[in-house]
């Protein structure tokens, strides 16, 4: 079994639902996380009739032999084009381990600031994940000098409904990228014939696009090279690889939603999470709304002592094809 990443660059803007919160036209976000990607998958390989793929896929991750991360930011620097790849912020309460020094007014109000753009933080660079807690530790803020973390921009489009008698007005949500950033998939595979597959699925993936309002060309994106996390660059893949080799750190963050079984319980109660509701509706492709069965999934940033393996479970059927909901671990070792 070896970790492998996929750099995504998008092409066109794309309509991500908030995750937990429905598909409203008026919000998008970046994140999309492992089961939508997941889905997607599925949903495209059943339209398009790839029966055999579909039952390749489903039978890879059923199996233990694929494993995938939700789609993650990176943002290249523009000096020298530096690729930084940022992994969720960790749920986890850290204790202090230095006693609390006192302050002068002019560096309270300046840590003050920085404590609530702290908040606000949803990714933290690998190879910063240590200095974070760290900086938790010691009771000081974390700031990050190199990236900006940047993204790209959301805004509403204004389109005209014409089907009625009399044009109105609605809004779209859209979230562009940078120009010198995305998202990327890291993968655990069984071989290199396998991340290769897996290269091209998504590939045929990105030229059907992914997430919302796809009719309007939003979503579709392009699969750069493959990335090897034995690369040792010496930054964000070299502290990558290390956290995903780290099964036995005291803390596991979790990089995809985890679906626990009766027998992971003992371990998510040991642990520190944030759960995530999926349900929805069934309507493609007829169109014909038919609702899903609900599930709590722990969403990516959650930490739990040990790696939970987790499970797929079935939240319906469409068209005699059983429809999943993916929730198979993936994660990373930090120290606390």
């Amino acid at each position: 079994m070896s970790y492998v990443i996929y750099p995504l660059h998008f092409e066109t803007a794309v309509h991500f639902g908030q995750p937990g919160r429905g598909g409203r036209l008026d919000e998008a976000c970046m994140e999309y996380p492992a089961d939508v990607l997941f889905g997607a998958l599925c949903a495209e390989l059943a339209a398009a009739g790839e029966e055999e793929s579909l039952v390749r896929l489903a039978e890879e991750v059923e199996r233990g032999d694929l494993r995938l991360s939700d789609l993650l930011p990176w943002q290249s620097r523009k000096s020298d084009g530096a690729m930084a790849l940022f992994l969720p912020r960790p749920v986890l309460r850290v204790e202090r381990k230095e006693r609390e020094w006192r302050e002068d007014y002019q560096t309270t109000c300046a840590n003050a600031t920085l404590r609530k753009k702290q908040k606000k933080l949803k990714y933290i660079r690998a190879s910063r994940m240590q200095d974070y807690i760290r900086a938790m530790e010691r009771g000081i803020p974390f700031e990050e000098n190199d990236f900006d973390a940047a993204f790209g921009i959301e805004f509403l489009c204004q389109r005209v409904n014409t089907r009625g008698e009399e044009p109105l007005p609605y809004y779209v949500a859209q979230f562009t990228f940078a120009a010198r950033a995305g998202l990327f998939l890291i993968a655990r595979v069984r071989d290199a014939e396998m991340g290769a597959w897996l290269h091209r699925l998504l590939t045929w993936l990105g030229m059907a696009g992914i997430g919302g309002k796809r009719t309007s060309g939003y979503g579709k994106f392009r699969v750069g090279e493959i990335i090897h996390t034995d690369a040792d660059d010496g930054g964000d893949i070299a502290a990558l690889r290390d956290m995903l080799a780290a099964d036995r750190a005291p803390w596991q963050l979790a990089l995809a939603p985890v679906l626990p079984t009766a027998d992971d319980l003992a371990a998510v109660k040991a642990g520190a999470y944030r759960l995530r509701r999926a349900g929805g509706f069934i309507s493609y492709p007829t169109h014909a709304a038919e609702k899903k069965n609900s599930v709590y999934l722990l969403d990516a940033g959650s930490c739990f002592p040990v790696r939970i393996g987790g499970t797929c479970s079935t939240l319906g059927t469409h068209d005699g094809h059983p429809v999943w909901r993916y929730g198979y671990g993936l994660y990373a070792g930090v120290t606390a």
